[in-house]
């Protein structure tokens, strides 16, 4: 037991330095957290992260959804780039689902029950159709009361926008 704690300690360990070292090759900060937050669950339900066979059975019995498991994959695959390591990693691919789109009334109702600063964030995201993180960014600079515009700074790789909004 006390072998198996020892273990556990420098596992973690080389968890917070996988988190360093990610941020050090310019992931970002939910990129950081979620591949983080994987590799914790797969070592508390028994992996070890120097053997990818049980990387492998860890991910294959959890009853995660296909673009969970994808996720965890990618994640070991990362932390296996950072040590120098490489593994034949199973393939998992996600099933794309059509979204469910609320009803205009539906939305306007939700917008209407919340308090003003959550109100105001998701009227901006249903006039602009913004990422909540680029919504939640902007600064007072990038609105343009006189022309009712927003100027959106991008996230994951989109473009910059400026897009129209009404007097809400």
């Amino acid at each position: 037991k006390l072998l198996w704690v020892n273990h556990s300690k420098i596992q973690k360990g080389k968890i917070v330095e996988f988190s360093w070292w990610m941020k050090k090759q310019g992931y970002k900060d939910g990129t950081i957290l979620s591949r983080t937050k994987l590799l914790k669950i797969m070592v508390k339900r028994g992996a070890n992260l120097y053997d990818p066979e049980t990387i492998k059975d860890v991910i294959a019995k959890q009853s995660w959804s296909e673009g969970r498991k994808e996720n965890a994959v990618n994640a070991y695959t990362t932390f296996l780039t950072m040590t120098g390591g490489t593994w034949n990693p199973p393939i998992y691919c996600r099933i794309r689902k059509i979204p469910f789109i609320p009803k205009e009334d539906e939305i306007d109702a939700l917008i209407a029950s919340c308090a003003p600063k959550a109100a105001t964030l998701l009227q901006t995201l249903k006039e602009t159709a913004a990422r909540v993180g680029e919504a939640w960014s902007l600064k007072w600079t990038e609105l343009d009361t006189e022309n009712r515009t927003l100027r959106l700074t991008p996230e994951k790789g989109s473009n910059p926008r400026i897009l129209p909004i009404s007097d809400k």
